[in-house]
């Protein structure tokens, strides 16, 4: 019977009940049909070795040659079906290995969809190798130190370039309150070029509430929201301003009943008034201010839908499904309410007024209050300010540059910080001979253990 098993099933320790001429072999369970059967008589230890004791190891599929002799094996197991008990158990096993290599080979198949899987997320994961190793040259020690010195360096000249050309800028700050109705003030330098006279407030202008209360039937508006709620008829403008004579006055003489345009932008329009005098040996000379070339290039196109009042006419209208709209803008009001519907970022407004042509000298002058309204006292603005200025720079206004030019003293200073650091702190070097404590998963497809670790 040793003679008649392959060397396969040398290491089984059951015994073969095998029935060719119709006899039951001692050891068969009684009632049991004849015929080619087997049956395990090692018990608990045939039970552990049934399912890989008689089955064949999978051969890979992707080797003809063993394919090829597995066939011809199988042809002679059916050929010889009646040639006794050891054929018998060959052509049992043959079916038994059969079933369990279509079973491997759909557990190989989950395997590689598995490991498959594995394998994508892993590589979308990892980044590749690098072939351009220039990003990791500014990781250096010398790349960084050299960095680090050309920015303190850039930190230091533009710093000293634009505190220089602030310096150079004259400005003269007048403040006033709403009581006032002239103040003297005294020139040390002269203002030369074109003098611009601006008016500064601090208050809640860039707030939301505020920027959104404006009237989208004079103005253009791009994805933003304009509403005049509580600030759409002269009811809320009387009670807004009632104390304010000649914004009241403006909106009295306006033709209609609407209150156009409307919001609270408009009705917090500045409409103090001055005039400038330089003392004299004859006495007090008047200087005079253009407040004609005050708005911007494209404040035309924002302000597109008012129309210029024909001749005859004093205010401004609007055109809106052919029926015409009057506002209470006139002429010489429109500028200043264009500087003044241009809200800023800031709660500091700070606005151009006028532009004084021929500049300024030295000594004393005068202004002079024609309007000097005290609504701002009300709305929590004591002090208001004016400010003289000479022409900006192409870099910018001294407030500008002031404001630049410590930036970059900031980042001048904070580089050689960093700068000090580098030089002193040694350098942290890595181990020698690091290597990642993961490695990655990678499948074999002619491998029938599946995964190998590299």
């Amino acid at each position: 019977m040793g003679q008649g098993f392959s060397n396969n099933y040398d290491l089984c320790f059951c015994g073969v009940v095998a029935i060719s001429n119709g006899t039951t072999l001692p050891g068969a369970p009684p009632g049991r049909e004849s015929g080619d059967e087997e049956e395990c008589i090692g018990g608990k230890f045939c039970n552990v070795m049934d399912d890989n004791a008689f089955k064949q190891p999978e051969q890979p599929r992707t080797h003809p040659e063993r394919q090829q002799s597995h066939s011809k094996s199988s042809a002679g197991a059916t050929h010889s079906r009646n040639q006794g008990p050891v054929i018998a158990l060959r052509q049992k096993s043959f079916h038994s290995s059969r079933s369990s290599s279509r079973v491997s080979i759909f557990g190989a198949e989950q395997a590689q969809s598995k490991y498959c899987f594995k394998r994508c997320v892993y590589r979308q994961s990892q980044q590749p190798d690098a072939k351009v190793f220039l990003p990791f040259w500014f990781y250096t020690y010398c790349c960084q130190l050299a960095l680090t010195i050309s920015f303190m360096l850039f930190g230091f000249i533009a710093s000293s370039i634009l505190l220089v050309q602030s310096g150079s800028l004259q400005e003269v700050t007048i403040p006033y309150t709403a009581d006032l109705l002239e103040k003297e003030f005294s020139l040390d330098v002269d203002l030369e070029g074109d003098v611009f006279l601006y008016y500064d407030l601090n208050f809640w202008a860039n707030h939301r509430s505020y920027v959104e209360s404006k009237d989208s039937r004079v103005i253009y508006s791009f994805l933003s929201v304009s509403v005049c709620t509580n600030a759409d008829t002269r009811e809320w403008a009387r009670f807004r301003r009632g104390n304010d004579t000649r914004f009241i006055q403006l909106i009295e003489d306006a033709p209609g009943d609407a209150l156009v345009p409307c919001g609270l932008i408009s009705m917090s329009l500045f409409t103090d008034n001055f005039t400038f005098h330089r003392s004299t040996s004859d006495g007090w000379e008047r200087i005079a201010t253009d407040s004609s070339d005050i708005t911007l290039p494209y404040d035309d196109k924002v302000f597109g839908k008012l129309k210029r009042p024909e001749t005859g006419e004093s205010h401004l209208y609007i055109e809106k499904s052919g029926q015409r709209i009057e506002t209470w803008l006139t002429e010489d009001v429109f500028p200043f309410w264009q500087v003044w519907h241009r809200t800023p970022v800031s709660p500091h407004v700070r606005n151009l007024w006028a532009v004084i042509k021929g500049g300024l000298k030295r000594g004393t002058y005068k202004v002079t209050f024609l309007e000097n309204s005290g609504i701002w006292h009300e709305w929590d603005v004591d002090q208001k300010y004016l400010i003289l200025a000479s022409r900006n720079s192409w870099l910018g206004s001294k407030g500008a540059l002031t404001a630049a030019g410590g930036l970059c003293l900031s980042l001048g200073i904070l580089e050689a910080i960093a700068l000090a650091t580098m030089l002193i702190v040694p350098r942290l070097r890595c181990l020698p001979n690091s290597s990642p404590s993961v490695q990655p998963e990678v499948y074999h497809p002619d491998d029938s253990r599946g995964v190998q670790y590299g």
